[in-house]
């Protein structure tokens, strides 16, 4: 229990309460950030970031963050005068060429404009990066503190009994019977922090060999929003992982289908790019995608590539390939993800097993994608 009289330090700073300190250290994460990905002494970096923190582009919640941005005020108070010294040559300049000199502010501010944009992208996009590490790091010391051992880290699977249904023998393989009531179950304890935050989590996907390792989110009826939405809500154009809402992660359908953006800098489903390198598809044969109810774990079947079709093109839609209602339909997926493959495995799909496919963009052609197929094995 906490002492009424413990105080909060960090430096020259007291805190009085653990809120205000952990505002604190939420800061200096931002501080540490800025000072590792810019120059803050470039007067045109100080002057994006003064003026960031003008319009509320970036903020801080405590003293440390008002001493930082302080500190930027006063690097681009230091270099005004040099400004002003410039400002009268270009404008000294200027007044014999009348043409060049709108040519020339139009170009600054054009200029100016893309550096704001490039330094807030970039800027955002890192941060973004960093919370997802770090619920990443919260995600693993919980599971490793609900197994009671350090080997939880490098096991594969830690699987609870599953709840999916199982098919007897001479079942209907297509039928969906006796469906398991969410209500009844019980969240995970390393996701209960994040499902409060965002009630749209339904699991979190790691594969080895990869970036990917992020929560896993699906919204009701809409397979837009997380394009350009992360965790947090916040607009990025990174977006978020997320499931196909017409997907059923308690009562899986026959296939699940799992969307993410194929980000340059490698993150959401940036890396997935690997598995074009036949050695790396052998390598990495194991998905981990748990829901918040299960550890779940899949092994790769085969990857493949494909475009999205129009409407008047007569083209198989893997991405559309939700439930097989008939052995037609599921010989149809069969059939045609494995014309598509570029590697396949030696595992065979039947219609009883459950399937998980990633899908990305991939530039191979215009409007190509990047698919792996996956069947549930634990």
């Amino acid at each position: 229990m906490q002492d009424k009289n413990q105080e909060f330090t960090i430096g020259e700073f007291t805190f009085e309460t653990y809120h205000e300190y952990r505002d604190a250290q939420e800061d200096l994460k931002k501080i540490d950030l800025i000072n590792q990905e810019l120059d803050i002494h470039d007067q045109e970096v100080a002057v994006r970031l003064y003026n960031m923190l003008r319009e509320g582009q970036i903020t801080f919640k405590s003293p440390i963050g008002e001493q930082f941005a302080t500190h930027i005020a006063d690097i681009v108070a230091a270099g005004s005068e040099d400004l002003l010294e410039d400002k009268a040559v270009v404008e000294e300049a200027a007044s014999k060429f009348q043409y060049q000199k709108v040519l020339g502010r139009l170009a600054v501010v054009l200029a100016v404009a893309f550096f704001g944009y490039f330094v807030y992208a970039e800027v955002s996009d890192i941060m973004h990066t960093r919370e997802l590490e770090q619920m990443a790091r919260e995600a693993r010391e919980k599971q490793e503190e609900q197994a009671g051992s350090a080997e939880a880290e490098d096991r594969l699977a830690d699987t609870n009994t599953s709840i999916g249904v199982e098919k007897e023998p001479d079942a209907d393989p297509f039928a969906r019977e006796n469906p398991v009531d969410p209500s009844t179950l019980t969240v995970l304890p390393e996701y209960e922090e994040f499902l409060a935050q965002n009630p749209d989590l339904v699991g979190w996907l790691t594969i080895q060999g990869t970036n990917v390792d992020y929560p896993v989110v699906q919204k009701a009826d809409d397979n837009e929003y997380y394009l350009n939405h992360s965790f947090d809500y916040s607009e990025n154009s990174a977006g978020s992982i997320y499931v196909d809402y017409r997907s059923d992660i308690v009562n899986p359908n026959t296939n699940t289908m799992v969307y993410g953006h194929n980000m340059k800098n490698g993150t959401m489903f940036g890396s997935l790019k690997n598995y074009l390198e036949e050695d790396f598809f052998k390598e990495y044969r194991y998905i981990q995608f748990n829901t918040i109810y299960e550890h779940r774990l899949y092994q790769v079947v085969c990857v493949g590539l494909s475009d999205v079709a129009y409407q008047d093109e007569d083209s198989y839609r893997y991405y559309d390939f939700i439930q097989a209602n008939n052995m037609e339909e599921w010989e149809a997926f069969v059939s045609n993800v494995e014309s598509l493959a570029i590697y396949k495995s030696d595992i065979t799909l039947a219609p009883e097993d459950e399937i998980l496919t990633l899908s990305t963009c991939n530039s191979y052609t215009e409007d190509g994608r990047l698919f792996i197929v996956a069947k549930r094995i634990q």
